[in-house]
């Protein structure tokens, strides 16, 4: 077993990709207006404010899960037992599938194709960045139990 962790840097978490993009899609649509449909504001509120409210039960599923299993969810702490229950039934990282949901969701009741392309960039800055690593740490830290767990569930969803 491994007693490193994946993340040493206490920053090292999905709210420093999520915050600042956030941010920019923000002041991109206040100085560029976009829109992705051309529906009602008052018909995309309803879908986009699921997506949000989908994303965090997500995140707070996956936080239950992991403190279930006296597992850390922030970095600086080695992972002592692979967590496949719960929502990491389904996915294998659903604490950051859970944020892209709520920046897709926000880019929906938005109606911004500004949050819409943010949100697809921090999802991919979020895979190389974050769940890459992770998961090279969790292969060496596990072996052939993340081997067979990473055959039967999807990354993402």
């Amino acid at each position: 077993m491994n007693d490193r962790s994946a993340h040493t840097h206490p920053w090292k978490i999905s709210d420093v990709v999520m915050f600042p993009a956030l941010a920019i899609a923000i002041l991109a649509e206040y100085l560029i207006p976009t829109r992705i449909v051309p529906l009602t504001f008052w018909l995309l509120i309803p879908v986009g404010l699921a997506g949000v409210i989908a994303g965090l039960k997500l995140i707070s599923a996956s936080k239950t899960a992991l403190e279930a299993q006296d597992q850390p969810s922030l970095p600086g702490e080695p992972t002592t037992q692979l967590v496949t229950d719960g929502p990491y039934r389904f996915s294998r990282n659903p604490n950051y599938l859970g944020a892209i949901l709520m920046a897709f969701g926000m880019a929906i009741a938005a109606n911004s194709l500004w949050f819409l392309l943010v949100a697809t960039c921090a999802m991919l800055v979020l895979d190389r960045w974050m769940i890459r690593p992770e998961e090279r740490y969790l292969h060496e830290t596990f072996s052939q139990e993340y081997r067979d767990y990473a055959q039967r569930t999807r990354r993402w969803f």
